[in-house]
C-alpha cells in the first residue's frame, strides 16, 4: 500500500485544486489512490494524504474501487462520540471525535456523471476523515505538544510512558477515570470521589489554573527528579509532570492515593509511597514538595517543626517547598520564613503560591530552566505559569 503522509508534512496544508477528468494531475492521483487501495478490505484515501493537492478521493467497498471527484458529504446522521479514534497520519495517537454513523457521499465520477453513495460503519468514518483533509487546511490542529513530543521521541521508555497515558485517558472505565466530554477526563479516587480533570489530548498541561501554575513553578525551580505531592487532589498535576518529564518519580501518601487511576494509566512504576515524616537514611532526597495550604501538617503547634523536617528532606540547596492556596496565607508565610532562608510569593488572582527555597533563588536561572523545557516540549503556557508574578517576601 502507498504510504500516507504524516500529520506534520507541510504538503497536507496545501489547498487542493478542483479535480478534472482531463487534468493530468488528477490522472496521477487516481493511479496513486488505486495503488493505495489494492489491499483487501474496505477503506478510503484522499489524494492530499498521498501528497497530491487535488480534490479527489477513492474508496474500496468490497470488490469495487470507486473514484470520487470533488467529493462532499451531502448528509450525516446518527452522530456519536467515536472513542479512541486513530488516523493513518498520526499512528498511535488517539482522540475522541464526533462522527456520523451514516453519511451520503456526493461528487462526480471520472466520466463526468454525478455520484451519490450511502455509507455506514467504519467506511463512513474513514470518508469523514478523508473529507477533513480536503476541506480543512489545519486538519490536525488537535495534535498537541504532548503528541508531538511523543512522536518525535527516540527513547523507548519515553515513548512507552506517553503511549500508556494516551491509552488510559482514551479508554476510561468509569471507576477510576470518567469521560466528561471529547477532551476532559475526570480522575476519581478509589471510593469514587472526583479529584480533578485531565485534558486527554494534552495531559502534560493541567486543566485547573492552580495546577498549571504549580507545574510552571516546579519547572522553574526544581530539578524534577523526585517530587512529593501531599494529597490525592494533586494526581492530575503529577500526571502532567510525568508526561512532561519522563524520568521523574512522584512520591505520594500511602493512604488515600488513587491506586486505580495509577493502574489505569499504567504509571505504577513512576509513583512511590512516602511520608513527610520519613526519617530513614535511605529515603531519597526530594527536589520539591507540593502541598495545599489546607493540609493538616501545615497547622497546629507542631507546624513549624514539621516544615523544618520537610526542609531537611529536600535535596541540597536546590530543593523547594511549594504551597498553594486562596488568599494571602500570612500564617503559613511566617512559618516558611522561620524555616527557610528565602521565600517567594506568586500571586495569581485570588490564589497565592509560596515558594520556599534553601538558597536564594536566581530568577534569571529559573526563567532559563522553564525556557529549556518549553523548547523541548513546545508547552508554551509554561512560560507564563513559571516566569510571571514573582515577588520576594520581605522579612517581617
Amino acid at each position: 500500500m502507498t504510504a500516507q503522509l504524516t500529520h506534520d508534512d507541510p504538503r497536507l496544508g496545501l489547498r487542493p485544486a478542483e479535480a478534472r477528468a482531463d487534468d493530468p494531475l488528477t490522472g496521477v492521483a487516481m493511479r496513486l489512490l488505486g495503488d493505495a487501495l489494492t489491499d483487501s478490505g474496505d477503506g478510503c484515501v484522499c489524494a492530499p494524504a498521498l501528497g497530491v493537492p487535488v480534490r479527489l478521493l477513492a474508496l474500496r467497498r468490497g470488490a469495487d474501487l470507486i473514484h470520487v471527484l470533488n467529493p462532499r458529504l451531502s448528509s450525516l446522521s446518527d452522530l456519536h462520540l467515536n472513542r479512541a479514534e486513530t488516523r493513518p497520519q498520526t499512528g498511535p495517537v488517539q482522540r475522541h471525535a464526533w462522527r456520523a454513523r451514516r453519511v451520503t457521499l456526493a461528487g462526480t465520477q471520472p466520466g463526468g456523471l454525478p455520484l451519490s453513495l450511502d455509507l455506514d460503519g467504519p467506511l463512513a468514518i474513514a470518508v469523514q476523515q478523508a473529507v477533513e483533509l480536503l476541506d480543512n487546511r489545519d486538519a490536525f490542529s488537535w495534535v498537541t505538544p504532548f503528541h508531538r513530543a511523543w512522536l518525535r521521541a527516540t527513547d523507548a521508555p519515553v515513548r512507552a510512558r506517553a503511549r500508556a497515558i494516551n491509552h488510559g485517558l482514551h479508554r476510561p472505565d468509569g471507576a477510576a477515570l470518567r469521560l466528561l466530554d471529547d477532551r476532559r477526563v475526570q480522575v476519581l479516587s478509589d471510593d469514587g470521589t472526583p479529584l480533578g480533570v485531565i485534558d486527554a489530548l494534552n495531559p502534560a498541561m493541567p486543566v485547573e489554573g492552580w495546577a498549571r501554575r504549580c507545574l510552571g513553578l516546579l519547572c522553574a525551580t526544581s530539578a524534577l527528579r523526585h517530587v512529593m505531592v501531599t494529597g490525592p487532589a494533586h494526581l492530575p498535576l503529577a500526571i502532567a509532570a510525568l508526561a512532561l518529564v519522563p524520568g521523574l518519580t512522584v512520591h505520594h501518601p500511602a493512604v488515600g492515593w488513587p491506586l486505580a487511576a495509577m493502574q489505569a494509566l499504567d504509571l505504577g512504576a513512576a509513583f512511590r509511597p512516602a511520608q513527610l515524616s520519613d526519617a530513614a537514611p535511605d529515603a531519597p532526597r526530594l527536589d520539591a514538595i507540593v502541598a495545599g495550604a489546607d493540609d493538616e501538617w501545615l497547622h497546629g503547634p507542631e507546624a513549624l517543626a514539621r516544615i523544618r523536617h520537610a526542609g531537611r528532606r529536600l535535596s541540597g540547596d536546590g530543593g523547594v517547598l511549594l504551597i498553594h492556596g486562596t488568599g494571602p496565607l500570612p500564617a503559613i508565610r511566617d512559618l516558611l520564613q522561620a524555616a527557610f532562608p528565602a521565600v517567594h510569593a506568586v500571586l495569581d488572582g485570588d490564589a497565592t503560591f509560596l515558594v520556599a527555597t534553601k538558597a536564594r533563588l536566581d530568577l534569571g536561572v529559573a526563567h532559563a530552566r522553564v525556557q529549556a523545557i518549553v523548547n523541548r516540549t513546545d508547552q508554551q503556557p509554561l512560560l507564563a505559569a513559571g516566569c510571571t508574578g514573582w515577588q520576594t517576601v520581605p522579612r517581617s
